[in-house]
């Protein structure tokens, strides 16, 4: 390869002191073009002059090796093209990237059925609780309904059973009072066998009334002296007067006793109280 030097001339204007422009003078400036070795460059023009000088073959290695003193610099352009290429960044191997996929794609499907799982669950809490709510007020409503059903029924029987245990009581204190006043007689006439037999047959029936009534849930109340009077369960039947105030109110004797029926006072006991006079001694 060889360089050929071309002179070709280079118009150059000036101007005279009369404001004319001179003649243009050629200027002969040189160009270097590397050609390859042993040809010669033609003239571009007429006026141009070529000179054509070989190149030894260490300046031609030393151009092929990109150290040529003569060529001009490269452009940035043409630098970022002879760069060499960097080395590719690390990237996944092709044989894992379907497998990688598949695994994304799972992942969020799998995620979307966590999400309608909680909503799910969140549904059925929310029908627990309603559920739970409504059972509970079917069981609030059906215990009130058999309280009402149990009082209703026991005020129907007990209007139905009042009558009939108020004659079995009656005849009941009727038979208590009668034996009081034979056990009375018995003592004034101990050896009478007539009041022994009669005694002891009244007193018989008397306890069979009593279980009669016992087994129809009346019990049978009977106070003792020295208890406080109850205006509740208890009827003056008579007074007794008295000079100890701590006396006041309180039962000197018993003449039948109270007789209640599922907390009801069928029939109060009678009884005798002391009566404490206000004068001071």
């Amino acid at each position: 390869m060889s360089i050929s030097i071309k002179r070709r001339p280079t118009p150059i204007n000036e101007t005279n002191s009369e404001g004319r422009e001179n003649q243009p003078m050629n200027e002969i400036t040189e160009e270097i073009v590397p050609e390859n070795t042993g040809q010669e460059v033609q003239s571009l023009s007429d006026g141009d002059e070529v000179l054509s000088e070989p190149v030894p073959e260490s300046a031609a290695e030393t151009e092929t090796n990109g150290t040529n003193e003569f060529a001009q610099p490269a452009s940035d352009e043409e630098s970022a093209d002879n760069a060499p290429d960097e080395p590719p960044a690390d990237e996944p191997d092709d044989e894992y990237s379907p497998v990688l996929n598949r695994l994304d794609e799972l992942r969020g499907d799998l995620l979307g059925k966590l999400v309608e799982l909680e909503e799910d669950i969140h549904t059925v809490n929310v029908q627990l609780t309603a559920a739970n709510r409504a059972v509970a007020v079917h069981e609030e409503i059906e215990r009130n309904l058999n309280s009402e059903l149990q009082k209703y029924k026991n005020e129907f029987y007990d209007k139905l059973a009042s009558p009939f245990l108020m004659q079995f009581i009656g005849l009941y204190i009727d038979m208590t009072e009668e034996l009081d006043e034979l056990r009375t007689e018995k003592e004034n006439a101990p050896d009478s066998e007539f009041l022994k037999a009669y005694i002891k047959s009244l007193e018989y029936y008397a306890d069979s009334v009593r279980g009669v009534l016992t087994n129809n849930s009346v019990e049978i109340r009977t106070p003792a002296p020295g208890d406080k009077y109850d205006y509740l369960e208890h009827r003056i039947s008579k007074t007794v007067p008295a000079e100890d105030p701590a006396l006041r109110d309180c039962i000197a004797s018993v003449k039948s006793s109270a007789f209640v029926y599922n907390g009801k006072v069928l029939r109060p006991a009678k009884v005798a109280v002391y009566k404490v006079s206000d004068k001071k001694i």
